[in-house]
């Protein structure tokens, strides 16, 4: 650990000598990640991150996890069903179970809610479901927040920073869209990992089919220009409570326009250009209006894709490029906030 976070770690762990540390994650799919997933899973490297520091000598401190569907209301106060559990990146029982109990949300010190998209029914409902407890217990990504930046709409408050948009359920509208552009992209809002995006060109014969297949799968849809520098790579650069973590530079396999790791994508250390700061220096008082103390912001070229709130991830790719612990360094100012 650099002896700057070093010192902030005693200053942090100070406060808790006399009480036993609690930092619980949400998430739902931990206990079933397969090999890829223990080397590349954010939220299985924040919980490792976490765990080395609650074992640090003379600190307290206990690692929970919870699924979305453990969390209950109680007489107007959240409750949930926690495991406490310890963890290692081996590939077999990589995670153990230690216990199993109720806590109280508002006796926790921190949670991180890391539930993967899609932002469908159940999503709201935990996200209602947390926003009870966050105003005495330290939740991040706010859930109050959460409900306010879809990832896709959220970047549509700054319409000068994005390539042309069209937000529409209309296939007419997405039609005449797709006749000025000649070449465009069509999202659905609420998935993850390229999930329905499809690349569409005017020449093609069945696009006003798949247009229709997809309005019917999705309800509505994002459409925006395609950009062919996404070929040289999309860039994903992580937000710590609006600050430049770093960045990475996502380059999709051959044939592929979706950059992302799991569709086979390769990735480098970013540099990053004025464009790119001057983005992140425009959204930061937004982010940290809203709460969203963790967020991935998408650009391809000079313009803004998306902004990930949810369960931001590529956390483990950039500390491998950076050769630094960012996971560590979330945690660290994560327990830095509750200490304050």
């Amino acid at each position: 650990m650099p002896v700057s976070d070093v010192k902030r770690f005693k200053k942090v762990k100070r406060k808790f000598y006399k009480n036993k540390l609690k930092v619980a994650f949400i998430a739902d799919d931990i206990k079933t990640l397969n090999s890829f997933g223990i080397h590349h899973n954010a939220t299985f490297g924040l919980m490792l991150a976490s765990q080395e520091l609650l074992n640090k000598k003379n600190t307290r401190g206990v690692l929970l996890l919870a699924s979305s569907n453990d969390l209950k209301i109680k007489q107007g106060k959240v409750y949930g069903m926690f495991d406490e559990v310890f963890v290692h990146r081996g590939s077999r029982n990589y995670l153990k179970v230690l216990s199993r109990k109720e806590y109280l949300l508002d006796t926790l010190d921190v949670i991180f809610l890391r539930k993967d998209p899609p932002f469908d029914q159940s999503y709201l409902i935990l996200s209602y479901i947390l926003s009870l407890a966050s105003c005495k217990t330290l939740i991040l990504n706010d859930p109050h927040g959460v409900l306010r930046a879809n990832e896709k709409l959220y970047a549509c408050n700054f319409p000068e920073l994005m390539p042309p948009t069209l937000v529409s359920s209309d296939k007419k509208e997405i039609l005449q869209f797709l006749q000025k552009y000649k070449d465009i992209v069509i999202k659905p809002l609420f998935y993850k990992g390229g999930i329905g995006v499809e690349h569409l060109k005017l020449k093609d014969e069945n696009v006003s089919k798949l247009i229709t297949d997809a309005i019917k799968k999705y309800s509505i849809l994002m459409a925006q220009k395609y950009l062919s520098v996404v070929k040289q790579g999309d860039k994903r650069i992580l937000l710590l409570d609006g600050k430049i973590l770093g960045a990475i530079l996502r380059i999709p396999k051959k044939g592929e326009f979706r950059a992302h790791i799991s569709r086979g994508a390769k990735y480098k250390k970013l540099k990053l250009s004025k464009r790119d700061l001057y983005v992140c220096n425009k959204l930061k008082p937004y982010l940290k209006r809203d709460g969203l103390f963790l967020t991935g912001v998408d650009l391809i070229g000079k313009y803004l894709i998306e902004i990930n709130v949810t369960c931001p991830a590529n956390i483990v790719e950039a500390s491998e490029c950076y050769k630094q612990d960012f996971a560590k360094k979330i945690i660290l100012e994560a327990l830095r906030k509750v200490n304050h």
